[in-house]
């Protein structure tokens, strides 16, 4: 028996082709109005959203908060509108550290109050901690925040010349919503830190050869040290002279990143470990930053204080005494050693 096929009709075919290149064009435009780029001017400036508010009218407090130029708001009306959300804005108070796109305002905006959780992330915390305080707070996949964190590709398609994202994950108050992935989590906080980068240190980098990634690597080990913010520019100007001078940075905070488990009291033999984050191994900066610094942390790494220091050790008490020369560190360590004898037998 045989079956005959018969070919579709041309206008048949013609028809579906049509409809087909009208499908894949306004995949394209819906995807290109929601990855639209946009910049805030100010992303720490709160903006309430009063009840009631229009889509026009949160569009122009937007604007006036500094989020948006002229071409942005159209862009920004014309998503609303394609996405059926004009009508959805929620009220309430915003920020937009990190949002960097139509799509992610659109979502930010029209998502429940319910969805929106509020995220501290502390100077000098790790990768790691970073995604155990997601993981409390959103139920992220730690896993997966942490392995996208050392993805080779993944990193370097954010621009970011580092062997991990450590130490580009701007530590600050979010506003996430509970249904961001990982992937956008990262690239709202590395917008972030690009964002205060840019506006409070890369108009200073005629200050110093270092890098990017050096000055975040620098800042890291400054955070890692100071308790005390105020300390920090002396710090930074203690590690300065070493790399100056060629010596060794000695930093105990790059030995605490290789050890494993939390920071513990440090041994000899941990100072002999193996790595090139071992900064009394090796010379000059580890490849990368060993935390997320704040940006206290960055403006001390590029704004030294101008000294003889080579040398500190921890008082006991948050601070640090500072000396010239290896003769008046080991002073400062054995006046430091008889005044917490001092402080045992009155205990006792």
């Amino acid at each position: 028996m045989e079956i005959e096929f018969k070919s579709l009709n041309p206008k048949v075919q013609w028809r579906g082709a049509i409809t087909s290149l009208l499908l894949f064009c306004i995949l394209i435009f819906y995807t290109v109005i929601l990855s639209w780029d946009i910049t805030c001017v100010d992303s720490d400036q709160i903006l309430v959203i009063p009840k009631g508010a229009s889509v026009n009218r949160t569009i122009q407090l937007i604007q006036e908060n500094g989020c948006l130029s002229n071409s942005d708001v159209s862009v920004l009306k014309l998503a609303m509108t394609v996405t059926s959300r004009n009508g959805k804005v929620i009220p309430g108070r915003y920020t937009f550290k990190g949002i960097s796109t139509i799509g992610n305002m659109v979502n930010l905006i029209t998502t429940s109050s319910q969805e929106r959780k509020k995220v501290t992330l502390l100077e000098g915390w790790t990768v790691e901690e970073i995604a155990d305080e997601l993981n409390r707070t959103l139920q992220i996949d730690t896993y997966k925040f942490i392995s996208l964190s050392k993805d080779f590709n993944f990193v370097h398609s954010l621009n970011i010349d580092a062997p991990s994202i450590e130490g580009f994950l701007f530590p600050d108050t979010y506003i996430f919503l509970s249904s961001y992935t990982e992937e956008q989590i990262i690239k709202i906080m590395v917008n972030q830190f690009f964002y205060n980068y840019k506006k409070h240190i890369k108009r200073f980098k005629g200050h110093t050869s270092l890098s990017m990634r050096e000055i975040t690597t620098l800042a890291s080990i400054i955070q890692g040290e100071a308790m005390h913010n105020d300390e920090m520019p002396t710090i930074s100007s203690v590690y300065t002279n070493r790399l100056k001078r060629k010596m060794r940075l000695q930093a105990d905070p790059t030995i605490q990143y290789i050890i494993p488990g939390k920071n513990r009291r440090l041994y000899n033999k941990d100072l002999r470990v193996d790595s090139p984050y071992n900064t009394y191994k090796y010379n000059g900066l580890p490849p990368g930053p060993i935390n997320n610094p704040g940006l206290s942390a960055l403006k001390a790494a590029i704004h030294p204080v101008e000294s003889n220091f080579l040398y500190f050790v921890a008082d006991g008490e948050g601070r640090h005494i500072f000396t010239r020369n290896n003769e008046e560190h080991n002073e400062a360590k054995k006046v430091l050693k008889q005044k917490r004898r001092e402080i045992k037998r009155k205990k006792k």
